[in-house]
């Protein structure tokens, strides 16, 4: 086997294994939630989403430095080997270390003010909330300053310790969910306690792994002041990004608000829960690239990384499409299912339009990992962020002159559109490459696609009345149009031995 073939087999087993950790989360984390809003109560809950919600809008931080120093890992490990690892270790580290404090020093200052003086909370419970709110800080500072470490554990391709922690986390909230009605003290105390002891569990997993299996992560007295200053600015664009991104959802809700009320926030709420289930699967697809596109890109391959561009875009958009093509045909049932009556009106054109964009969206991740590559984001970032805060001067204007809205998600959709050709033009000029060839190997056959896999499941739907058996009809037949034009359609020779090696040394 080629060593390409051997590297793409990787690719797809990593996958393998984080969907087996999305299914297993996203199964146990239903059931505990649920459990949990039992145990502690609606006030209580309530208190914990909204004091957990205020700490978590610094978790952007993090989300923003863990794929900045992922990208560095395997940048400085394609050009350096397991020198370029130490650098960035000893150099992440730092920086992390520098922003658990200031993110502490923020949370003990205005956060304290805020939860104390603005925050309405139920009567008596303002000391349990200070408490939780102190748990809640130490479980973030754990977290930044894990990152490092799972960075070095997904850089380095190990997505099955990643999933057994992931899956090790779930497991022990399960334990935590069904022993907590028999803790004789304040529950949601026992409950933020134990959360913390559990993410003590995973950082110490973590850390003891990444400094046992790769030897090159260790400190050095004096850290590399050039990379050091280029991880700061790459993280500062990268910041940008994240903000402005943050920014338009909450935007977008605020604006709802004004025109509409809670009710329309509810039915907007409703529908990302479903496309954050949904897009899951692109996530981790997107997860398993990530390494690989970068270092291809390190060791100067650039044909390598245009094909893990293409198959990528390829690979995540009709993934994308198998799932949403029976959620969207089946809203009503599902939502029914789901919610019983307490569906919120417009919920199913919500939750389409939504699901419809973030479709789209698929197609953009792949170039954001090409351009984070590069290294060259401050265009990228200032031409996303510009377009991405745009909608919302855009969706005011239309609700002010009337427009119901549903408008607001067919605009989110045609910026989207807007942003991905944008993203294009940016991306090609820091990473040149054919626009007739991305045509030919990745918008045609996603356009083909989102005209054939519907046909049949559009037809079932018209053949049958509403049930369980429809929807598991209209399931299975998303997946095997999909398969089957995906195999005998648009996967070239090259991928389709790739495919029998894979399969054949899964069967042995």
């Amino acid at each position: 086997m080629t060593d390409y073939a051997s590297k793409n087999n990787r690719i797809a087993r990593n996958t393998l294994f984080l969907y087996l950790r999305m299914f297993f989360v996203l199964l146990v984390g239903l059931y505990t939630s649920r459990v949990v809003l039992n145990v502690l109560g609606v006030s209580d809950f309530g208190i914990s989403n909204v004091v957990g919600g205020f700490v978590t809008l610094f978790a952007f931080l993090n989300a923003t430095f863990s794929s900045s120093i992922q990208r560095f890992y395997n940048y400085e490990g394609g050009v350096s080997g397991d020198d370029g690892f130490t650098r960035v270790y000893s150099a992440g580290l730092r920086v992390h270390i520098v922003l658990a404090l200031v993110v502490f020093a923020l949370l003990e200052s205005f956060g304290i003010w805020y939860v104390n003086h603005v925050m309405v909370l139920p009567e008596g419970r303002l000391v349990a909330a200070n408490v939780l709110y102190q748990f809640c800080i130490l479980n973030l500072i754990l977290v930044i300053l894990q990152i490092p470490f799972s960075g070095a554990i997904v850089a380095k391709e190990r997505m099955d310790y990643y999933a057994f922690v992931s899956i090790a986390d779930v497991v022990l909230k399960l334990v935590l969910v069904i022993l907590l009605p028999y803790v004789s003290f304040d529950k949601l105390i026992a409950f933020a306690s134990i959360q913390l002891l559990i993410q003590l569990i995973s950082f110490v997993l973590y850390v003891s792994y990444a400094k046992i299996q790769f030897k090159c992560i260790k400190w050095t007295k004096e850290a590399d002041k050039p990379l050091l200053k280029s991880m700061i600015s790459f993280s500062g664009w990268t910041l940008v990004g994240s903000f402005a991104f943050m920014f338009k959802g909450q935007g977008v809700n605020l604006v709802l608000n004004s025109f509409f009320g809670t009710v329309v926030n509810a039915a907007r709420g409703v529908a990302y829960q479903i496309n954050s289930a949904v897009m899951g699967f692109s996530s981790n697809l997107t997860m398993s690239f990530r390494p690989q596109l970068v270092e291809s890109y390190a060791e100067g391959n650039v044909r390598r990384t245009f094909s893990l561009f293409s198959s990528q875009s390829r690979l995540c958009y009709f993934i994308t499409l198998m799932l949403i093509t029976p959620v969207i045909l089946e809203m009503d049932y599902l939502l029914h299912l789901w919610l019983g009556d307490a569906v919120p009106d417009h919920t199913n054109i919500f939750a389409s339009l939504v699901l419809i964009d973030a479709m789209i969206c698929t197609l953009n991740a792949p170039v954001t990992q090409v351009v984070f590559a590069t290294g060259k984001i401050k265009g990228y970032q200032i031409w996303s962020a510009a377009i991405n805060i745009l909608l919302i001067p855009i969706c005011w204007a239309f609700l002010k002159m009337g427009c119901d809205a549903w408008i607001v998600f067919l605009l989110t959709i045609i910026v989207s559109v807007l942003c991905q050709i944008v993203c294009l033009l940016v991306m090609h000029k820091v990473f040149p490459f054919s626009y007739a060839e991305y045509v030919r190997r990745t918008v045609l056959p996603c356009m083909a696609m989102t005209v054939l896999v519907p046909l049949l499941p559009f037809a079932i739907t018209c053949w049958m009345d509403d049930s369980l058996i429809r929807l598991l009809l209209v399931s299975i037949a998303s997946l095997a149009v999909t398969l089957f034009l995906l195999y005998f359609v648009f996967l070239n020779a090259s991928e389709k031995v790739i495919v029998h090696n894979y399969l054949r040394r899964h069967k042995k």
